[in-house]
C-alpha cells in the first residue's frame, strides 16, 4: 500500500483505512460511501462494513438465544452468553490486529469474507 498518495477524502491511504477501522462497520460504512475512487481505501472500508457488521449479527443472535434462555433454561442462557464473549472476542482481536497492521503498512486480510469485500471495492460498481 503507497501510504503517501492522498485519497478522494483528502487523506493519505494509511490515514483513510485507519479511520475505516477505527469504530468498526460504522466508519468502514462511512469511508466506503464517501471514497469514490481509491480501490485500496475501498478495500479496507469494505472489508471492516463486511466483517464488522457480520460480528455485529452474530453478536446480536447470541444475546437472541441467551434471552431465549432466560425463559427456558440456564444452559441456553449460558451457550448465548459464552457466545457473546466469543464474538466481541474475535471482534477486539480483529479490530486491534487491523488496526496494527494498517499503521505498520500492511493489509490485513480477514478470512471468509474477500469475495465480498472485492466486490465491494470495485469503484467501477459503486455507482
Amino acid at each position: 500500500m503507497r501510504s503517501t498518495e492522498r485519497t478522494s477524502l483528502g487523506l493519505t491511504r494509511r490515514q483513510a483505512a485507519l479511520v475505516a477501522y477505527s469504530a468498526g462497520w460504522i466508519t468502514g460504512l462511512v469511508v466506503l460511501w464517501l471514497e469514490g475512487q481509491d480501490r485500496d481505501t475501498r478495500w479496507h472500508a469494505a472489508q471492516s462494513t463486511v466483517g464488522f457488521g457480520l460480528l455485529a449479527l452474530a453478536g446480536v443472535l447470541c444475546m437472541a438465544v441467551a434471552t431465549i434462555g432466560l425463559l427456558s433454561s440456564m444452559i441456553v442462557f449460558r451457550i448465548g452468553l459464552v457466545g457473546v464473549q466469543v464474538v466481541v472476542a474475535v471482534g477486539i482481536a480483529l479490530w486491534a490486529w487491523s488496526l496494527v497492521r494498517v499503521a505498520l503498512g500492511g493489509t490485513p486480510r480477514w478470512p471468509l469474507i474477500g469475495a465480498r469485500v472485492d466486490a465491494l471495492a470495485d469503484p467501477s460498481r459503486s455507482a
